[in-house]
C-alpha cells in the first residue's frame, strides 16, 4: 500500500516521541523526583503564592518593557520542525508534492505545539500583570493574542533566516530587530484597538507567507534536512542515547545510569573523540560545573539591577562580561583535568579549539541577556539593542584574546 504524506508524518512524529522517551529513561529515575522535582515544584508553588500576595519589588521595578523582554526571551524556546530526513534525498527527492505536504504537516504541528506551550508560559505571569498594570480582562486578551502572534512570527522567521541568510551576524541582527520592534510597540498596540487589529492582520499575512515559503519546494533540501536532523537528535546527542550510532564504546559492560554516574565518558572507536562534544554532554549533568555558572549569573544580574541608576553600573557591567567568560573557562579547565579525561592524550590544537568553542557557546547567551537587561535599565529600548550587541562583541574579543594564551596542555588545576 502506498503511504500518504499524513501516514509518513505520523510515523516520524511517533519516532520522535520514542527517541525522547528513551532519552528520558536514561536520566530520570525516582531519585530525580524525590530530591529535585517534587521539592522544586513545592518550593515554586510556595513562592508563587507568596509573591501573589506581596509582589516583590523587582517585578514592579522592571516595568512594562521589562516584562515584555522576559516574554521576548521565551520566543527562543520554540522551533519549527519540517520532519524531513536526509534519506529523503535518495528515496523521495522526485516526489516534491509529497515532501511539501509532509513539511506542511510539520509546520501545522509545530505551530500548534508552540501555541500550547506559549499559553502555559503566559498564564503564570498573568496575575502579576493584572495587579501591577491594572489590566482589564479585554486588555489581557489583547496581550495574550499579541504574545502568541509574536511567538509564531519570530519562530517562523528564525527558521526562514537559518535557511536563507548564511551570515550569523545578519541573522542575529534580524532577530534583535524583530524583538526590539515587538517590545517597543507592545504598549501602544495593546492600548489601541485599531492598531491591535492592524497588527493581527499583518501578523496573519506574515505567518501565511513564511509558512508557505518554508514548505518544501525542492530548494535547500540538504540544509533543511540537516537542520531537522540536528533538532531531532539534539537531546539524544546530549543524553548519549545514540552512542552506538556515533561509534562510541562504553568503558564498562554494565548498564549506564547517567543521572547517578554523570562523569561516565565514552571512547570513540577508530577516531579521536572530540573534546567539545564530550564536554557539552557532561556539562548539563555535572552540578559542580553547572551550578557556579547559574548562581553567579543570578548574582550578577541582581547587582546590575541595583547599580544601574548609578555610574558604577558601567563598571559592574564590564566586570560581569569578564567574570562570565572566566567562569566558563574555569569550568572547562576543571573538566579538562578530570582524572578520567587525563587518561587520553589530547592534542594542543584540539584542546585550544574546544576551549574557545565551549566558552563561546556557554557565555554568549548569558552576555546577551545581561546586555539586554542593563541596556534597558540605562537607556530603554534603544539601550537594549546597543548594549546587547556590545556585550556579545566584548565577550567575543575577550574569548579570542584572553583564552588564546592559556596553555591548555600544560596547566595544572592549581595554576
Amino acid at each position: 500500500m502506498k503511504e500518504t504524506a499524513r501516514i509518513i508524518f505520523f510515523k516520524r512524529l511517533r519516532s520522535d516521541f520514542q527517541n525522547l522517551w528513551k532519552a528520558n529513561k536514561l536520566v530520570m529515575d525516582w531519585t530525580l523526583f524525590v530530591y529535585l522535582l517534587i521539592p522544586g515544584a513545592a518550593t515554586a508553588a510556595f513562592f508563587y503564592m507568596e509573591w501573589l500576595g506581596d509582589i516583590p519589588f523587582i517585578l514592579n521595578l522592571i516595568g512594562w518593557y521589562g516584562w515584555m523582554i522576559i516574554f521576548a526571551i521565551s520566543f527562543f524556546l520554540h522551533n519549527i520542525k519540517l520532519f524531513t530526513y536526509l534519506a529523503d534525498q535518495l528515496f523521495l527527492s522526485r516526489n516534491i508534492p509529497l515532501l511539501r505536504c509532509i513539511s506542511q504537516y510539520g509546520i501545522i504541528y509545530s505551530i500548534s505545539t508552540l501555541l500550547i506551550i506559549a499559553t502555559l508560559l503566559f498564564l503564570p505571569a498573568l496575575p502579576f500583570l493584572f495587579k501591577i498594570f491594572s489590566l482589564s480582562l479585554l486588555s489581557s486578551g489583547y496581550l495574550w493574542i499579541y504574545y502568541l502572534s509574536g511567538v509564531i512570527v519570530v519562530t517562523l522567521w528564525k527558521k526562514y533566516a537559518q535557511i536563507h541568510i548564511p551570515s550569523f551576524i545578519l541573522r542575529m541582527l534580524s532577530y534583535l530587530t524583530a524583538l526590539v520592534l515587538w517590545i517597543s510597540l507592545s504598549q501602544i498596540i495593546i492600548t489601541t484597538p485599531f492598531l491591535w487589529i492592524l497588527w493581527i492582520i499583518i501578523s496573519f499575512i506574515v505567518i501565511i507567507t513564511l509558512a508557505h515559503t518554508l514548505s518544501y519546494n525542492g530548494m535547500h533540501f540538504l540544509k533543511i534536512a540537516e537542520m531537522d536532523e540536528q533538532t531531532r537528535v539534539k537531546w539524544a546527542n546530549l543524553l548519549l542515547t545514540n552512542i552506538k550510532q556515533q561509534g562510541y564504546k562504553l568503558p564498562s559492560t554494565k548498564p549506564i545510569w547517567l543521572w547517578k554516574k554523570s562523569q561516565v565518558m565514552f571512547q570513540r572507536q577508530n577516531s579521536e573523540m572530540i573534546f567539545t562534544d564530550a564536554y557539552f554532554k557532561s556539562f548539563f549533568r555535572n552540578l559542580p560545573v553547572l551550578m557556579p555558572l547559574v548562581q553567579l549569573t543570578g548574582l550578577l544580574i541582581a547587582v546590575l539591577i541595583l547599580s544601574a541608576p548609578y555610574w558604577t553600573g558601567y563598571l559592574f557591567w564590564l566586570a560581569s562580561i569578564y567574570i562570565i567568560v572566566d567562569i566558563t573557562k574555569t569550568g572547562w579547565l576543571g573538566f579538562r583535568f578530570n582524572s578520567f579525561i587525563e587518561l587520553f592524550p589530547w592534542k594542543e590544537a584540539l584542546l585550544r579549539s574546544s576551549l574557545e568553542t565551549s566558552v563561546l557557546r556557554l557565555s554568549s547567551p548569558i552576555l546577551l541577556v545581561i546586555g539586554l537587561l542593563f541596556g534597558y535599565l540605562k537607556f530603554g529600548i534603544l539601550g537594549m539593542l546597543i548594549f546587547s550587541i556590545i556585550s556579545v562583541l566584548l565577550g567575543l574579543c575577550l574569548i579570542y584574546w584572553h583564552i588564546r594564551y592559556v596553555p591548555v596542555n600544560k596547566l595544572t588545576p592549581a595554576e
